[in-house]
């Protein structure tokens, strides 16, 4: 079983671009012009930037493959970009748990294994790019580990 939400990561990635086009150029005309009204578009595709950045919109891969559980990430911001990967022994796995963040703009999932040098927890996945069908796999998909204990 596969999770994967790589094209809506790269729509989000395209919207990053456009944003950051708008405001460069919005700002370059405001130079020029010297027009008061030309500031207000500007400060609104701000703002809306910086909540998507609050929400930590994530490319999401997760795949069960034979005994081990493979997990791949990276922001969907287009700069910064730093690739992750994780490989989960499922004899390690131990349980998992999803947290809102931020007045529910946020939703992280935390992976904790149980292994013979102690329980570790794994870094935040963040479930925001995922459909609700998605989110309802992955949680059949880590259940289904945790039963197999």
């Amino acid at each position: 079983m596969t999770v994967d939400n790589r094209v809506r990561t790269s729509q989000l990635k395209i919207i990053y671009m456009i944003m950051l086009g708008f405001i460069f150029s919005l700002m370059a005309l405001y130079f020029f012009e010297k027009q008061t009204y030309m500031i207000y578009p500007v400060i609104l595709i701000i703002g809306v930037y910086i909540f998507l950045l609050l929400r930590k919109s994530d490319y999401f891969f997760l795949q069960l493959a034979g005994d081990k559980i493979i997990v791949r990430f990276y922001t969907a911001h287009p700069f910064g970009r730093r690739y992750r990967a994780l490989e989960i022994p499922s004899i390690y796995f131990d349980s998992y748990e999803i947290r809102k963040q931020y007045l529910g703009i946020r939703t992280m999932l935390y992976l904790k294994t149980n292994t013979p040098q102690g329980r570790f927890l794994y870094p935040p996945l963040s479930l925001a790019l995922l459909s609700a069908d998605q989110i309802k796999a992955t949680i059949q998909l880590l259940d289904s580990l945790k039963k197999t204990k």
